[in-house]
């Protein structure tokens, strides 16, 4: 094999070795790339899980505070009528009309009190109410969005899944270019790829099937 020959083939081989080396590599940080977005995945799915269960226990928030009312109101209602029964046997053990003058005065003003007591509860539910849906919502909100960044980060793992084997794949094709290039040349030249002559070796490849 002359020099040119020689120098042909070994730089088809250097050149086709470079290709497999970049592909190879290439689809490496293709691979490491995939196994981060797949991180991201997780990660994204499992916050949304726990913003999703924070959400549940907001939203439990709303009949809590209904049942706290309920019981509020049962408890001043209870207070009231105590209360206004108690007046009633004042006067009435006084000798007091409970329907005129001063006695009347005193129930009305325990009522008004009663009333009062029971719209602060009232009011106080539905603050406590609307602050719980507030914070079941926003929570909701993050689930969501940590949902489509999970979603996004798979998108993302795929596609550079399937990127490493477009690079692992170039590179085979390149280093098989390569060599197919350098054979054309030395073709043209009126050169042929070196054969193997194994009967050179004292090896007859018929004889060594048939056994002969």
């Amino acid at each position: 094999m002359d020099p040119f020959t020689l120098a042909t083939v070994a730089s088809a081989g250097v050149n086709a070795i470079g290709k497999l080396l970049s592909g190879s590599s290439s689809s490496t940080i293709d691979k490491m790339q995939a196994q981060a977005y797949g991180v991201q995945a997780d990660t994204a799915k499992t916050n949304a899980g726990i913003l999703n269960t924070q959400a549940d226990i907001a939203g439990m928030g709303v009949d809590f505070a209904a049942s706290k009312e309920r019981a509020a109101l049962g408890k001043i209602a209870e207070i009231g009528r105590t209360t206004l029964a108690s007046q009633r046997s004042y006067f009435a053990g006084n000798n007091l009309d409970p329907t005129f003058g001063s006695p009347l005065v005193v129930q009305a003003v325990t009522a008004g009190r009663i009333a009062t007591d029971m719209d602060l509860t009232k009011a106080q539910f539905s603050i406590d109410a609307a602050n719980a849906k507030t914070t079941e919502a926003s929570l909701r909100g993050q689930a969501a969005g940590a949902e489509s960044s999970a979603l996004t980060a798979m998108i993302g793992q795929a596609g550079a899944m399937a990127k490493s084997s477009s690079d692992m794949m170039a590179g085979i094709l390149g280093a098989g270019s390569a060599f197919l290039s350098a054979a054309g040349s030395l073709g043209k030249g009126g050169f042929s790829m070196p054969q193997l002559n194994l009967t050179s070796f004292g090896f007859n490849p018929i004889a060594g099937i048939s056994g002969q």
